[in-house]
């Protein structure tokens, strides 16, 4: 059995592509996920420690791959990750770098966040925006969060439910009200011509058999053209006919 880490992107010269990471009892694996390629799995609602990441960059595996009843991480892993005091705000937390603000219009839905100024084409990738603009960038972490805070004080969303990104949006109205209310500025990015999928199609779904052909992607969401199924972090995968997942 597998638990879902994430689903992770990585730019190539045609576009943004994507791989499933998951977590095993041996450590990670990662498949492609390939336009066209097949695809026969079950999503079920079991869930098991995904590891924690000891540093920037690198994943250590849960030493007992733990049995889990919410979320995506033991309260051992959970405390042993460098970015557990960041993503909770703590006063504590020093992150050097350089830090960006942005807005993501995700179906008919605006968000804030922040991330790493280099990483904010990649953030809004992840996130499955269709629409996005930086509105701020050079700022050190806690600045930065707390530029987040306040914008997020006046009505904007941190977070987007899965179940809340489609259908895709085809124009970024919604991002340029909340910019004009607010009186932001930007320059904003059509960000699903970045990937190489099209639009994802299909019912959505958070659990159940997903089988067929994939044919796109969209932030941590899959598609095959009938069923949208969203990657919950921590979720368990496993093959209907109790066959590998290496096969994939």
């Amino acid at each position: 059995m597998e638990s879902i880490v994430k689903v992770s992107w990585k730019n190539s010269s045609n576009g943004w592509k994507a791989r499933l990471m998951v977590a095993t009892p041996d450590g990670f694996e990662k498949w492609n996920l390939t336009p066209e390629r097949s695809f026969s799995f079950e999503l079920s609602d079991g869930r098991r420690c995904t590891g924690y990441a000891p540093s920037q960059g690198e994943r250590a595996k849960c030493p007992e791959f733990r049995r889990i009843d919410s979320g995506s991480q033991c309260g051992e892993c959970r405390g042993k990750d460098i970015y557990s005091d960041y993503v909770r705000g703590d006063n504590q937390t020093d992150i050097e770098g350089e830090f960006s603000v942005y807005l993501a219009q995700i179906s008919d839905s605006v968000k804030v966040g922040v991330t790493r100024t280099g990483n904010v084409r990649k953030r809004w990738v992840e996130q499955g925006a269709d629409y996005g603009v930086k509105i701020h960038h050079g700022m050190d972490a806690r600045v930065a969060l707390d530029t987040e805070s306040e914008i997020s004080s006046n009505g904007i969303k941190e977070r987007i439910r899965k179940d809340s990104k489609l259908p895709s949006a085809d124009k970024p109205s919604a991002l340029e009200k909340v910019m004009h209310k607010h009186s932001l500025e930007g320059d904003i990015v059509d960000v699903q011509d970045l990937t190489v999928y099209p639009e994802p199609e299909g019912d959505f779904r958070r659990k159940g058999l997903f089988e067929g052909e994939l044919k796109s992607v969209k932030g941590q969401i899959i598609s095959n053209g009938r069923i949208c199924m969203a990657m919950s972090s921590g979720k368990t995968l496993k093959n209907p006919e109790q066959q590998g997942l290496n096969r994939f």
